[in-house]
């Protein structure tokens, strides 16, 4: 996955060569969160840590810019409370890769809060297990950027992560006395919600 990641960020900054573009490494920490389901009371928890990462944000016509992002995170897993139905506490490595919206509310000013609301992939790696999971994910985000230059400045930023998973479909028809239809839905939550903190360094780059 981090190869498609990789192949994804090439592609972007070809396609974005001549716009102007924001580099933001950045660090920060994501506390703890427990998963949203339960079986016979079995819930897994996985601990806060330390977590880095780097979007890069291009400028459109409109205010709104789009940011490719990458997050990772190494942690521990540990079954929250229940039957014993896993071997824990392991190590867990987390990596959120996202695409999205990231829209300034005020873009002429050196100091630049923002809203973020992304979408992608998150993956964990148990390093003691073989296989890799995947969910679909967003994020949601407020954050200010504060510029000392035309070029570079700070970046601080809280972040919600959620990971989705598919709660079930529904489709019917009926006919009445106004005439037929038919409708459905489908039904999503967060299997594990978390929240992070994160400071770096924003480049600025005008092609």
């Amino acid at each position: 996955m981090r190869k498609i990641f990789l192949i994804a960020l090439l592609a972007f900054v070809v396609f974005t060569s001549k716009a102007q573009v924001e580099i933001s490494p950045y660090a920060g920490y994501t506390f703890g969160g427990v998963t949203s389901y339960s079986y016979q009371g079995y819930r897994l928890r996985i601990d806060g840590a330390g977590n880095y990462g780097v979007g890069l944000a291009v400028h459109t016509p409109s205010m709104v810019q789009v940011e490719l992002s990458y997050n990772y995170m190494s942690s521990t897993v540990r079954q929250d409370d229940g039957q014993i139905l896993v071997v824990t506490p392991q190590p867990i490595n987390v990596s959120y890769i996202q695409v999205g919206a990231l829209l300034p509310f005020n873009e002429t000013e050196k100091l630049v809060p923002y809203g973020l609301f992304t979408l992608g992939a998150a993956g964990y790696n148990p390093t003691e297990l073989s296989e890799d999971y995947w969910r679909f994910a967003i994020n949601l985000g407020i954050g200010v950027k504060y510029f000392f230059t035309d070029v570079i400045g700070v970046r601080f930023q809280t972040k919600l992560y959620l990971p989705l998973y598919f709660g079930g479909f529904g489709f019917g028809c009926g006919i009445g006395t106004g005439g037929s239809n038919c409708g459905g839905g489908a039904g999503f939550g967060a299997e594990i919600v978390q929240l992070d903190i994160t400071g770096g360094l924003v480049f600025r780059i005008d092609n």
